[in-house]
């Protein structure tokens, strides 16, 4: 029976309504009884008491049946506006039923006068338009301990391939579930093909005439909880994968050939001529183009038209300058095809990345589009996506994706990667605090040198929000580790795009928290470390069963230069320190002299991740790494800061060559830095004997280090001048009588 709906008539509302409708379950779909008395001990706000999805291949329908029991007020919350969200251009709605059941009653809510039907743009705010619908049925009545039961069979007509069928069933995460049931119907001439991440569960199959028949189903089903800092690729539920495509090679070419329809290229011409115009050789062209789609054309992905499944002509793109993932991509490949470079879009998955190498053959396998090139032996793969980056049309960073299909009839299936050579995201940090312990306010001065993937995120930073949020920003990160830091003078930078280096120089005045010695004329200071032990997460002390996500590539340089005159006669325990592990490697160095104390540490990592059998001994390394990192210094009390010496939070002269950035093979997960925290259980001590002081108040001074080396030159050739008049004197020779 069909319902009417009473919204305001536009043509995309009504267009959707039409494909909404209400009717009985399929003839095919097989009946699943459940108990409503299955109980879990979690107290969870729901209980899912039956899950239920059933495939008709050859009608080209998906069933689904949920019965949940609602345990709490916040799950009444929650289900009482219940919904359903769907594309009109590809999907056909069938409500089947939903009631609410309490005790031995049961009332029906599926009304479609009461119903709403929104237009509710969810991805807009990250500039996604995917022209879904949302069907909302607000439930009247419901309280805790109902019991809700809902099913629907959504029909879909794919745009490619529209023969083939895919779908994945994946039990979800934490979630127990009394009854599941997931079954396949199909032609026995389909081909069809069935995967799983558990080999234990196969398919109940039987047969009927020409018609196949796949079931799979459990009870008491409990899901394992995800565990903490899980790489994105790693799926740690159960699913299970059905797919009739024959193979990647069938959907590279449907991909290309709905893709490369004709299209008048004028456009394009005009602008790769432009390009040629602008640049005197190849390369310089392929970073002209790049850098033009990069930074010039805005991303909006808008999914009206084509269902997201064919990107916009390139000639609309360059007319209104923006475009998705693969109008961009699209787009900037044939530009370089004019410009008489090999070009040719790849679709990735950006979570699955390496691990769509295990899933069957299936085009909703991939969720982004990038580039690849090839040019004078040097193929690359390009994000059209990412803004403001460096490196040169040859080492730009690109995702850790390491396989994809690229879009191109004669391909034979998923590629690697292009082999590029390795380069760490480089984060060189230099602090120096010129400190006072009098009570009054030290000084801090920041260098920071920035490479690979950390020189593209400060230099996208800088152009989304401006030097002075910047400098508010990193103001507000200082302030969390330095008690009430304000900032002196100005935040000064240097880019080099091309070698993909930032720099940044700046300099704080903050009261250091100077905490109590036993002996009443030291007190101690906290050196800060939060660069390395935010960048290094520690690992939980339970067993773990999933790897153990790094931030890779990620290469950390981090002196801490504490100069001041209470600095005299410091012993250091432990001045060195070199941890490591397959995965991660530390190194801690501690020099001092008269007036100051150096502080280096480093970090490198070499994996995105830690197997799970090797992360227990890795949470060992890391805590001895935490521990190795944290140190305190004891200095006597009563000194001012000492004068600034040259140069001081000024940025470091450019050198006379720079060594050339390479290409990362991955990106790095982005560093976390927290505030400052110290650990009282694991700081090192480092003592400063004290000593008769003469002044209390400003003064100056110099260590070795400021002597300019002509005046060391200088004093080293008086004093070997001496020596030898000296020399002289002793063994001059006798005269005799």
């Amino acid at each position: 029976m069909q319902n009417e709906f009473k919204p305001e008539e536009t043509s995309s509302i009504a267009t959707a309504r039409d494909r909404l409708q209400t009717g009985a379950i399929p003839g095919w779909v097989i009946e699943c009884p459940y108990s409503p008395q299955f109980t879990v001990e979690n107290h969870a706000p729901i209980t899912h008491l039956l899950m239920d999805t059933q495939i008709h291949a050859e009608h080209h329908e998906a069933f689904f049946q949920q019965v949940i029991r609602l345990e709490t007020m916040e799950a009444v919350q929650h289900f009482s506006q219940w919904r359903i969200q769907f594309e009109p251009q590809t999907q056909l709605i069938t409500l089947h039923k939903l009631k609410i059941r309490r005790g031995e009653v049961e009332t029906d809510h599926l009304n479609l006068e009461k119903a709403h039907l929104l237009q509710r743009e969810e991805g807009l705010e990250k500039f996604v338009i995917l022209g879904w619908f949302t069907f909302l049925m607000i439930l009247d009545d419901v309280r805790p301990g109902d019991i809700l039961e809902f099913a629907y069979t959504i029909q879909t007509q794919s745009r490619l391939l529209p023969e083939n069928i895919s779908f994945i069933f994946a039990l979800p995460q934490a979630v127990s579930i009394g009854s599941y049931h997931f079954a396949v119907q199909f032609d026995a001439t389909r081909g069809m093909k069935w995967k799983s991440n558990n080999t234990s569960m196969a398919p109940v199959e039987s047969r009927s005439d020409a018609a196949v028949l796949w079931k799979w189903s459990g009870e008491n089903f409990i899901g394992p909880k995800p565990e903490n800092n899980m790489p994105s690729w790693h799926l740690s539920y159960p699913w299970i994968q059905i797919s009739d495509f024959s193979g990647w090679q069938t959907i590279a070419g449907a991909i290309a050939e709905s893709w490369a329809v004709e299209r008048d290229d004028r456009a394009v011409a005009d602008l790769a001529q432009e390009i040629e115009n602008r640049a005197p050789d190849l390369p310089a062209r392929i970073e002209t183009a790049i850098r033009l789609i990069q930074d010039e054309y805005r991303y909006l992905s808008v999914n009206l038209e084509f269902g997201g499944q064919i990107p916009s002509a390139p000639e609309t793109v360059i007319q209104r300058r923006f475009g998705d993932c693969k109008d961009l991509s699209w787009l900037l490949a044939n530009i370089l095809g004019k410009l008489g470079v090999s070009a040719r879009p790849v679709l990735v998955n950006t979570f699955l990345r390496k691990t769509i190498g295990e899933f069957l053959p299936a085009p909703s396998m991939f969720n982004h589009v990038v580039v690849e090139f090839e040019s004078d032996g040097n193929r690359r793969w390009v994000d059209t996506t990412l803004q403001q980056q460096g490196g040169g049309p040859f080492n730009r960073i690109i995702g850790a994706y390491e396989l994809g299909l690229p879009v191109d009839a004669n391909v034979g299936g998923l590629v690697n990667a292009p082999q590029t050579p390795a380069q760490s995201s480089l984060l060189e940090l230099r602090e120096t605090i010129l400190l006072d312990s009098s009570g009054q306010s030290s000084q801090l001065a920041v260098v920071q040198r920035n490479e690979g993937h950390q020189a593209d995120l400060l230099r996208q930073q800088l152009a989304k929000a401006g030097l002075e949020e910047l400098a508010r920003q990193r103001l507000q990160s200082a302030s969390g580790r330095f008690k009430d830091a304000c900032r002196v003078g100005t935040l000064q930078f240097r880019d080099d795009r091309t070698n993909n280096q930032f720099v940044l120089a700046e300099v704080f005045e903050f009261r250091p928290f100077l905490a109590n010695h036993p002996n009443p004329q030291l007190c101690r200071f906290q050196l800060p470390t939060g660069w390395i032990t935010g960048a290094l997460a520690m690992p939980e002390k339970s067993a773990r069963t999933t790897p153990f996500a790094l931030p890779y590539p990620c290469h950390i340089t981090h002196e801490v230069d504490v100069e001041s005159p209470s600095i005299q006669n410091m012993k250091i325990s432990e001045p060195r320190s070199q941890l490591s592990n397959p995965f991660v490697q530390f190194s801690r160095s501690d020099k001092t002299g008269r007036g100051y104390f150096l502080m280096k540490l480093m970090l490198e990592t070499k994996g995105d991740s830690v197997s799970a059998d090797q992360v227990e001994q890795h949470g060992e390394i890391v805590e001895q790494i935490w521990q190795a990192a944290s140190r305190q210094i004891s200095v006597p009390r009563g000194y001012s800061c000492p004068r600034k010496p040259r140069g001081f939070g000024e940025l470091p002269p450019v050198p006379s060559q720079i060594r050339p950035a390479t290409g990362p093979v991955q990106a790095p997960l982005p560093l976390q830095v927290p505030a400052a925290t110290v650990h009282p259980s694991n700081t090192t001590q480092v003592e400063a004997s004290p000593r008769e002081r003469r002044h209390k108040h400003h003064h100056s001074y110099h260590h070795s280090r400021d002597f300019p080396l002509a005046l060391k030159i200088g004093l080293a050739a008086f004093i070997a001048f001496g020596l030898f008049l000296i020399f002289l004197a002793i063994f001059r020779p006798v005269p005799h009588p």
